[in-house]
């Protein structure tokens, strides 16, 4: 899914992606779809409604969530995969549609919220990347919750620990994986291996690391947020990018896509 068309890249104070004049039902069009897919993947959706002769609307309704808070939190974090794995692919970046793993369909899917990763050529090198984005939503007026800086808090909370940990998860739910019938088990190899390369660095040799920063918010709180102070952590420097995506009545946005999903 190519989404960035839709989108002004400018830069102030932090990268910022505002959503075009006259792009927005369009922009919405796209996105149901590729949602669902995040969720449960077509043929896992047919086999549910075939071996329990069920519909697919009653089937999703297992699977996605219906609090808004978690609803805005899982808009902003898939949103957030795609753009950045358009941005970066000329890096040829992929991940995990981790929220197909979620354990329960209202709370939030576990450990970094999106990670990204490429090697390049055969063997590691420290070309090879990994990418951390931590993504805070601000649909909604509340005075006291700053995205910008709640973003990159949970940056450093990825630098620190959160990724080994996040590593780790995604290696086991892709051996999980190869337990089910009809597994692809020569891509799940591959990604074992693809994430032993960066859980493995001082066996395989360092790898650059980019994290970033996003904070998804209404078009009606983006000057007010821009204007907040924020700290940046010292220890990841330069690695930490910071992005403020804006979409006018952002609320609305992410309901119109979840009620949608089940007709898509």
């Amino acid at each position: 899914m190519e989404i960035l068309k839709y989108f002004k890249e400018t830069k102030i104070i932090y990268t910022l992606f505002i959503l075009k004049e006259g792009e927005r039902i369009e922009f919405l069009k796209e996105l149901p779809i590729e949602y669902k897919d995040c969720y449960i993947p077509d043929d896992e959706l047919l086999e549910r409604i075939k071996n329990f002769s069920s519909t697919k609307e009653n089937e999703l309704s297992e699977i996605l969530p219906t609090l808004g808070n978690i609803q805005s939190g899982d808009f902003g974090e898939i949103l957030s995969f795609f753009l950045f794995k358009e941005k970066f692919k000329k890096q040829n970046v992929d991940g995990p549609k981790k929220w197909r793993w979620k354990q329960d369909k209202d709370v939030a899917a576990p450990y970094t919220d999106v990670l990204l990763f490429s090697i390049n050529g055969k063997k590691p090198s420290i070309n090879d990347l990994l990418i951390s984005i931590e993504s805070k939503m601000k649909a909604t007026l509340n005075k006291n919750y700053h995205p910008i800086q709640n973003a990159i808090n949970g940056s450093e909370k990825d630098y620190v620990s959160r990724i080994a940990n996040t590593l780790s998860w995604l290696r086991k739910k892709n051996k999980d994986e190869s337990l089910k019938k009809n597994a692809p088990i020569t891509q799940l190899n591959y990604n074992v291996s693809l994430i032993e390369r960066f859980i493995k660095s001082e066996i395989h040799g360092e790898y650059s690391k980019k994290f970033i920063a996003v904070a998804i918010v209404d078009n009606m709180f983006l000057k007010e947020e821009i204007r907040k102070g924020t700290s940046f952590p010292i220890n990841i420097g330069p690695n930490l990018k910071v992005v403020v995506v804006s979409i006018k009545k952002l609320q609305r946005a992410y309901q119109d896509v979840f009620t949608k999903i089940p007709t898509s």
